[in-house]
């Protein structure tokens, strides 16, 4: 299926996908439904994540099947002060990855983050962490790409070494 997929980076108009990716991701366990939409991404925990998209630092790529969108993953920097459930350090960018129900499995997901992956290597960016839960099977994904665990106390948070 990622034959059909077409790839393209981000830009400031992808807001709405940004907030679907979020919803997304966040909405990966179907015995385990979330709050509708609107109250999820208008969370303040959640907002962080998209409010002043394309902000220095935020740098994404955006699949999409015959023009209708299919995934997306981006990365967005924190400060010590201000940060997500990701957090590393200010130097690492957080990313954040969702695939549409439908398409999950079919490699969309693995070929968003090898090209977000690739744009921040050229970008000499050093690392990217996630925020995951060990029950959630794209953890599984995420090491084959090359994540680790980082944290002993808190087992959600892996890191990709660029550098």
């Amino acid at each position: 299926m990622t034959d059909e997929a077409t790839y393209r980076p981000a830009t400031p108009d992808d807001l709405p996908l940004v907030k679907e990716t979020l919803y997304l991701a966040l909405s990966w366990d179907p015995e385990d439904p979330i709050p509708p939409f609107e109250v999820v991404v208008s969370h303040p925990e959640i907002a962080k994540y998209h409010d002043g998209w394309m902000r220095p630092g935020d740098a994404g790529v955006v699949a999409e099947i015959n023009g209708a969108f299919a995934g997306m993953a981006y990365l967005r920097s924190f400060t010590d002060d201000d940060h997500g459930q990701g957090f590393y350090d200010a130097d690492t960018p957080e990313l954040a990855v969702g695939v549409r129900h439908d398409f999950r499995g079919s490699g969309i997901g693995t070929r968003l983050m090898q090209e977000l992956g690739q744009g921040a290597r050229n970008r000499g960016v050093p690392r990217i962490s996630l925020s995951v839960s060990k029950g959630n099977p794209a953890a599984n994904l995420y090491a084959r790409l090359g994540y680790r665990w980082v944290s002993d106390e808190d087992d959600e948070l892996m890191v990709l070494d660029l550098a």
